[in-house]
């Protein structure tokens, strides 16, 4: 059944949450610029584990550790999470995150010519279920991997925005215009990822006014990054799924905190 299949009906599909901090539960260390591919490099049986971590715990989809994977691991990060035994999306950063510096929460930075475009022939090659285009700063960068989605053919795809406050992506752009300049048929769901919870119900009912495709949310959990250490610090903030179709969490939400998460929806 297809991701869009999945959404026909209006009921809600539970996605993962961070694979770092299920990664690091397990032991894993990350403090590297590959981040998560550092285990799929060094022991992909961690990263299996983790996803599985995450399917125990209620997830739906699972999403590949492709986020900030070199060319040479994307397909491999694909095959890795299908042995969870459900729905993969490959995951699709932008181009910041390669820089491994945090710059995709800022999204200051010039795209190289054909980046996305290498990269996602390599992720497609490996079949993913769905493509999660996600953590994504700025609107022409994210508009602009819609349109190489929709000249390869990829699968059903849902782009999530990260954002800095309630109304804007890390960017400055409106979340308005950021979720209309994704809409293509290729797009089944939009909304925001890596996210302090306190801004997501907004952002999403700003998301609400410019369509009318499923609203998708997996807020990280609230806490400050510190782009040398590559660690979140701080307090965890709580978060309901009103709103969000397609829901789950990032960076700091664990297998154990996205059980609570599906408990309190239900």
């Amino acid at each position: 059944m297809s991701l869009r299949e999945r959404l026909a009906d209006g009921l809600p599909v539970v996605l993962d949450g961070g694979l770092s901090t299920a990664l690091e539960e397990l032991g894993a260390e990350l403090n590297d610029r590959l981040w998560t591919a550092r285990a799929l490099r060094d022991d992909p049986s961690l990263v299996v584990a983790a996803h599985k971590a995450f399917v125990a715990a209620g997830a739906e989809i699972v999403i590949s550790a492709s986020y900030q994977a070199p060319d040479d691991l994307l397909a491999e990060s694909v095959r890795v999470a299908r042995q969870a035994g459900v729905m993969v999306a490959a995951s699709v950063a932008p181009y910041g995150a390669s820089l491994a510096g945090g710059e995709e929460y800022t999204g200051d930075y010039e795209v190289p010519d054909g980046f996305h475009e290498r990269r996602l022939r390599l992720l497609l090659a490996a079949e993913p279920d769905c493509i999660a285009v996600e953590t994504q700063p700025r609107l022409d960068e994210a508009a602009a991997i819609v349109r190489l989605l929709e000249e390869l053919d990829a699968p059903d795809a849902w782009v999530t925005f990260t954002c800095s406050d309630g109304e804007r992506t890390a960017h400055g752009e409106r979340i308005e215009d950021a979720i209309a300049a994704v809409e293509s048929a290729k797009v089944v769901a939009v909304g925001v990822n890596c996210t302090a919870p306190r801004f997501v119900d907004e952002l999403l009912r700003r998301a609400r006014t410019v369509t009318d495709k499923p609203l998708i949310a997996y807020p990280n959990a609230g806490r400050t990054y510190d782009a040398a250490s590559k660690r979140w610090s701080g307090g965890e903030q709580a978060w309901d799924v009103t709103g969000a179709q397609l829901f789950g969490g990032c960076c700091g939400i664990g297998p154990d905190a996205l059980r609570s998460l599906i408990s309190r929806h239900r």
